[in-house]
Formats: C-alpha cells, structure tokens, sequence
C-alpha cells in the first residue's frame, strides 16, 4: 500500500519548522557542490594515470549517487522554502507531490513559490526515477548497466536542480 503524505507527517519524517527556511540557500549550494562533484567524476577516467588509478577505475555508479544526492538535497531546499523538513527520501517525495501536485488551494506564501518554481508532475516523478537509478548503480555489478544510467542520469540531475534553484 503506497504512503500518503499524512503518514509521513504522523510518524515524523516529515515535519513542519519554521527555523529551517534559511537554509534554503544552503541545500542549494550543497546540492551544486554534488553537481560539481558529478561532473568531476564524469572526467575521472581522463586522468587515471595523473591521479594514480587502477585502470579498471569506474566512477559511474557514483556519478549517480551524485547527481541523486544533488536532486535530493534540491528537494530539501524547496521544502525548507515552505518551513517543512523531512528525514525521509520517500516522504520529500511525496511532500513535493503534495505541495505542488496535488494541492488546488494554496496559501499565499506558497502560490509565490509555486509561480517561481512551476513545478510539474513529470519533474517529481523524474526525482523518484533517479531514487531508483541511485539503488541499481550502487548495488550493481554490471559495469555497463552503470555507465548508461550515469549518462543520462547526469543530464536529469542537472535540470532538475535548475528547476528547484530557480
């Protein structure tokens, strides 16, 4: 049975707090630190024999984990946005749906955000898409399942931390 937004909220993964809305900000600019982490990777195998690594380096399967990270912690900047944090990959999901998605009605404060960040349906289906991507690269062992899923994962975490910033 899927989980609804209340009951993230009941068993406190997600939680309303208005002190974390100046962070904001700085889940931004971690969430770009984990771009520039993703895309430092993606270059990696340039430079194996300068950074002395095994030939058979492969950093693909964290160059998802990177760009989900950066997705991720995104999501936790509009979130904060709104005064909610969440302790729960699932539950920011869900949140997102919830605020964005499903609601009709909206407070002022949050039809300001949502006007700035015309967040869609695709966009938060495409976060929960990288969710699982993270999970089969990092518990994959096959090197080319891994390389495709960092390439186009790289693309998606790069929109998709765009839209939140904006």
């Amino acid at each position: 049975m899927p989980r609804t937004f209340e009951w993230f909220v009941k068993n406190k993964l997600i939680f309303k707090d208005n002190s974390i809305r100046n962070l904001s900000n700085d889940y931004i600019k971690k969430a770009r630190n984990n771009i520039v982490t993703m895309e430092l990777l993606s270059k990696v195998t340039n430079f194996k024999e300068t950074l002395e690594l095994p030939q058979d380096y492969d950093a693909d399967e964290w160059i998802v984990i990177s760009a989900y990270y950066a997705m991720y912690i995104s999501a936790l900047s509009i979130l904060a946005k709104l005064g909610y944090k969440s302790s729960n990959h699932s539950a920011t999901i869900k949140a997102l749906e919830e605020f964005f998605v499903r609601k009709n009605l909206f407070g002022k404060e949050y039809l300001d955000i949502l006007e700035k960040v015309k967040i869609n349906k695709e966009e938060i289906e495409e976060l929960s898409k990288i969710k699982d991507r993270r999970e089969i690269a990092q518990y994959s062992v096959t090197k080319e399942t891994t390389k495709n899923l960092a390439e186009y994962t790289k693309k998606d975490a790069h929109k998709f931390v765009d839209k939140m910033e904006e």
